[in-house]
């Protein structure tokens, strides 16, 4: 059907309209039954995955057949089934015939290929602006395999071309992930900006990985890399090799413990993970080990509160690590109150504390209108409130650590929890030399 102009101008009014009064609209549908007639369930039922493999579901949640259903269960289990990133919407529903209870698993799906318009901001910074162009498949075969591949420009050009499979062997739950990617990025190291100025890194990267699921919430993962590091100015430090490129290879391995009910931002959960990696094989100049842990924890306090915490370590042992490899705070990592703030060193240590307050519960709604396809026609919005604290450092080896080194903030913010996973943040903080900052941020503190 041909839209004309006044009827196209008609359903962004009601759209905009939808999302205004998103508190009257509907949310996720979880149905239990009175506690008289509990019982075990007897079998699962899903329904809606018109691509997506029933196995892949069914992996995902904690109740069985036989195990008697509770409601914070089937809430634990909705979240992680929305967290897989395949479904708008996921609903619930417990029905009760006799003494036996069908668990009814309704989803709607993404639309999981198409062309990726890429915009963002690199670090999350709004002056490090990217864009560019890419193809994203995000359930090949209805397996939840990953395929990508994209073309940036602007901050940090890159190109890259991934592959992952989440069960490439059924029997030993086993998978499999492969990628190559270029990238020009600028030199992160302001010590070595103070002495000559800015340069750029040229990386190459070619990597293969392959990892068990333990259980339902264990993973363990080990990987090789062949990477290659081209500097434009060469400086001591800057790469181990005098001939400004450094080429090695690498291996790491990696254990998580993930009970997170939304991966996305969490309410309930632990994660617990711990890498090691070595950097440079044989007769490789590069040669130095690190070890890294990030511990989280997320505690219902009751009437919508939640106290979430982290802490998050990286230390090195070995030869020489050059800039590339050293650890920052004020990119990836950040300490609010000293949000732009750059702390640089071989070793990092952090940690933040928050209480967060769901002002808006993570509510599901149908766009109206038909100018849109019937993928993106169902969205999730939410809207939480944040009292937090921050604290870190980084170091190197011939440097002793100690508390005048930490920097800290506390403050408060607003969070916007939008449709396919995306996180604004607004927040205001206070550092401990009691100067105070506006943040504006696009993804998930942790």
């Amino acid at each position: 059907m041909r839209l004309t102009a006044p009827r196209v101008r008609r359903n962004i009014i009601r759209t905009l309209l939808t999302v205004l009064l998103l508190p009257l609209s509907a949310s996720a549908q979880v149905f239990m039954p009175s506690p008289e007639y509990a019982a075990p369930i007897d079998t699962i039922l899903i329904s809606g995955n018109t691509s997506t493999r029933e196995y892949v579901i069914l992996n995902e949640m904690s109740l069985k057949p036989g195990i008697v259903p509770t409601r914070e269960a089937i809430q634990y289990d909705r979240a992680r089934i929305y967290s897989l990133g395949l479904f708008t919407r996921v609903d619930i529903l417990l029905d009760t015939l006799g003494s036996r209870q069908a668990l009814r698993v309704i989803v709607n799906e993404r639309w999981h290929y198409f062309p990726v318009p890429l915009f963002g901001f690199r670090d999350g910074d709004p002056s490090r602006a990217y864009y560019g162009m890419g193809f994203r498949h995000n359930n090949f075969r209805g397996r939840n395999q990953k395929l990508f591949g994209s073309v940036v420009f602007g901050y940090n050009p890159s190109a890259q071309l991934s592959f992952y499979e989440p069960l490439i062997d059924a029997a030993h739950r086993l998978s499999f992930s492969t990628g190559a990617s270029f990238s020009r990025v600028r030199n992160r190291s302001e010590i070595e900006a103070s002495a000559t100025g800015d340069f750029e890194e040229l990386h190459y990267d070619l990597a293969a990985g392959i990892g068990k699921r333990l259980s339902l919430f264990e993973h363990v993962s080990f990987s090789v890399a062949y990477q290659v590091v081209e500097i434009s100015s060469y400086r001591p430090a800057r790469t181990v090799s005098t001939s400004g490129i450094d080429r090695f290879f690498s291996v790491g391995a990696g254990y998580s413990y993930d009970t997170r009910d939304l991966a996305e931002y969490a309410s309930r959960g632990r994660f617990i993970g711990f890498t090691v990696s070595r950097y440079g094989l044989g007769t490789s100049e590069v040669s130095f080990m690190r070890f890294g842990t990030d511990l989280r924890t997320y505690i219902p306090l009751g009437a919508s509160f939640t106290l979430a915490g982290r802490v998050t370590g990286s230390v090195v042992a070995g030869g020489t690590v050059p800039t590339y490899a050293r650890q920052y705070f004020g990119y990836g990592e950040r300490i609010r109150g000293y949000f732009k703030t750059i702390l640089e060193g071989e070793n990092l240590l952090g940690s933040s504390v928050e209480i967060r307050y769901a002002l808006l519960p993570l509510r599901v709604f149908r766009m109206p209108g038909t100018f849109l396809p019937e993928e993106f026609t169902v969205w999730q919005f939410g809207i939480s409130l944040a009292l937090f604290a921050d604290a870190g450092t980084t170091w190197f080896r011939h440097e002793p650590l100690t508390l005048n080194g930490v920097l800290s903030g506390y403050g408060a913010g607003v969070r916007f929890l939008l449709p396919y996973g995306v996180i604004a943040r607004t927040e205001y903080a206070i550092n401990n030399q009691r100067k105070g900052q506006f943040i504006l941020d696009f993804r998930s503190p942790f």
